[in-house]
C-alpha cells in the first residue's frame, strides 16, 4: 500500500508537470470517444465524424449498428455499455444485454460492476456476478466500471480493483459519468499501483467522467507512465473515456 504523503507528491508533481508533446501526441489514440446521451442521431453523427484516430467508440446498444454504419475511420473499434448506469440489474438481465451486444457486434463491452451491492458487503455476490460476465464477454474486451467516485474510500477502491484483476477483465474502469465524483487523480494512483503490485501489467485502466481538457488528461497520462513506465500508453492498457477532449485536441 502506499501513503497518503507518497500519494500525494506523485499527483502534485503529474499535475504540475509542463505539457509534453510526446504524451499529448498519444493522447488521440488512447480515447474512448463516448456518447452516452439520450436518442440524438445527430449528435452520434457527429461523434462518428470526429472518430478518428481513437481508440473506440462507446455508445448505447441500440446505436451499434448505425455507428458501424457511420464511422469514418473502420479501425475505430466499438464499445458499449452493460447494466448501466446503475449495476443494479439482476445478473440473467445482464447475461443477455451482454449477448445482444455481441450479437450486434460490440468490440468492446463495458460493465457496471453492482457496486450498490459492494459497498454493502456482498463480496461474495459481486464475485460470482465477475465471473459470469468474464465467461460470457468470451474474447470480448471487458471493461468493469468499478464506480470509484460511489467507492470513496481507498481500501474499496483497491478491493474492487482487485477482484476485477483476479475476475480475468481486460480493464478497470473508474467511473460511469453518470454520479457526481467521476474521474480522480487519487483513484487512477490507487488502481495504477495496484496493477503495478498485481504484476498484471496486461490489465488496463480506462479513465472516465469527467476528462475534458488536455491539460486534465495529460495529468492521467503522465501519472500512468510513472507508474507503469512508458510501454504500457497503449490502448491495449490505457484508454480515456470522452466526449469532449476531441475537441480541445
Amino acid at each position: 500500500m502506499h501513503n497518503m504523503q507518497e500519494t500525494q507528491s506523485a499527483i502534485d508533481t503529474a499535475v504540475a508537470a509542463p505539457l509534453e508533446p510526446a504524451l499529448v501526441a498519444l493522447l488521440r489514440g488512447l480515447i474512448d470517444l463516448t456518447y452516452l446521451g439520450e436518442k440524438d442521431d445527430s449528435a452520434l453523427d457527429d461523434l462518428c465524424t470526429k472518430a478518428k484516430g481513437v481508440a473506440a467508440v462507446c455508445v448505447y446498444p441500440y446505436y451499434i449498428a448505425r455507428v458501424k454504419d457511420k464511422l469514418v475511420d473502420k479501425k475505430t473499434k466499438i464499445a458499449t455499455v452493460v447494466n448501466f448506469p446503475q449495476g443494479n440489474s439482476n445478473l440473467e438481465t445482464v447475461l443477455q444485454e451482454i449477448d445482444s451486444a455481441i450479437a450486434l457486434h460490440a468490440d468492446e463491452i463495458d460493465v457496471v460492476l453492482p457496486y450498490h451491492d459492494f459497498i454493502n458487503g456482498q463480496f461474495h455476490q459481486v464475485n460470482q456476478f465477475l465471473v459470469a460476465v468474464r465467461k460470457r464477454c468470451g474474447n470480448k474486451v471487458l471493461k468493469i466500471i468499478i464506480e470509484s467516485g460511489a467507492l470513496q474510500k481507498t481500501a474499496l477502491i483497491r478491493l474492487a480493483g482487485q477482484m476485477v484483476i483476479d475476475s480475468g477483465a481486460d480493464f478497470i474502469k473508474t467511473s460511469t459519468g453518470k454520479v457526481e465524483v467521476g474521474a480522480t487523480l487519487e483513484a487512477a494512483y490507487t488502481l495504477l499501483t495496484l496493477i503495478e503490485q498485481s504484476k498484471n501489467p496486461a490489465v488496463g485502466l480506462k479513465l472516465s467522467g469527467g476528462i475534458r481538457a488536455v491539460a486534465d488528461a495529460h495529468a492521467y497520462v503522465y501519472l500512468a507512465r510513472a507508474v507503469m513506465g512508458k510501454a504500457w500508453l497503449n490502448p491495449r492498457t490505457l484508454r480515456i473515456g470522452a466526449s469532449k477532449l476531441v475537441d480541445d485536441l
